[in-house]
């Protein structure tokens, strides 16, 4: 890559009536990798009223039989709606078969018909994803697990695979809010936020510092912490052009809970200008979700964008 920054993709995996067959996706996944782009990301969704969303663990596996060298992640995985046991082996197994490329990037969720159609209840959140990350880190440990928490109680030894990762795979957390923030300093690896919160390079920059300055009162290294970003993209000539493709799906995914200005999209020099802001403010992965799966789009982001970046 013709810059120090990591540039990943989302892998476009919701749709409406333009679902890509599978050889495109394929396609798409062969040519990310060939062409250099640090990694590949899947999100999940469980309830839309007219989306099609693919899984994100049994699309990333497809992408691990796909690629060899590129980096795989959620962002993000809606964890509090799983069992933390059937969570740590879904993942373990994915890290495994990719020979440790997995990044877990998770959050609490906040889509209330999920939680409903899943029968967990919404206000259980927090304390669900605390004590998931926990279960998850021994799990993946191979030790016996004794945990009696308010929500989950495991106790045994569990079988295999255990991560391919070393130290195990390592936790994102998305979201944008203070308790948040201390969560992401004392239990994670990393953060992880989205556009529809941190849309501009100077909140990314306020939550990266407050992290780091409770990583530094919690006695961790915040260098050895992790910013990530994920934001919606679209290349084209021109702005208008650009634009028109996340009209017309942003507002139909989110409804009226997310603004297209939220979006990086324009020109090669208009997107490599927002995307350097967010490098500036300490991203390390900018993660940009595409909307189709796109060979030339690619080849654009690599050839016209990436060499404007500092």
């Amino acid at each position: 890559m013709a810059a120090k920054h990591n540039i990943g993709i989302m892998i476009p995996s919701a749709h409406f009536e333009d679902t890509p067959a599978p050889k495109e996706l394929l396609d798409h996944f062969h040519a990310a990798e060939e062409l250099g782009f640090h990694s590949l990301w899947a999100m999940e969704r469980f309830s839309h009223q007219d989306a099609s969303v693919l899984h994100p663990f049994t699309t990333l596996a497809w992408a691990a039989g796909a690629t060899s060298r590129m980096e795989l992640g959620t962002a993000v995985a809606l964890a509090t709606l799983r069992h933390p046991v059937v969570l740590a082996k879904t993942a373990a197994t994915l890290d495994y078969i990719s020979e440790g490329r997995l990044t877990f990037g998770i959050s609490l969720g906040g889509r209330p018909e999920d939680f409903a159609a899943l029968g967990v209840p919404i206000q259980q959140r927090p304390r669900r994803l605390e004590e998931t990350i926990t279960i998850l880190r021994s799990l993946w440990g191979g030790q016996e697990v004794s945990f009696q928490g308010r929500h989950f109680t495991v106790e045994g030894r569990f079988s295999g695979p255990r991560p391919a990762s070393p130290g195990g795979i390592p936790i994102l957390l998305g979201g944008n809010a203070e308790p948040l923030y201390k969560r992401v300093a004392t239990m994670g690896d990393g953060w992880l936020p989205g556009a529809i919160s941190t849309w501009m390079p100077s909140q990314f920059q306020e939550g990266w510092e407050k992290i780091q300055g409770y990583a530094r009162e919690a006695g961790r290294d915040p260098s050895e912490l992790a910013g990530d970003m994920l934001v919606y993209f679209s290349l084209d000539d021109t702005a208008e052009k650009a634009r028109k493709p996340l009209d017309e799906f942003i507002p139909r995914y989110y409804g009226g809970r997310f603004d297209t200005e939220k979006c990086i999209y324009g020109s090669p020099s208009k997107c490599a200008e927002q995307l350097q802001g967010f490098f500036d403010a300490g991203v390390r992965t900018m993660i940009l979700h595409v909307l189709q799966p796109s060979i030339r789009l690619l080849e654009r982001i690599q050839r016209e964008v990436v060499p404007l970046l500092r």
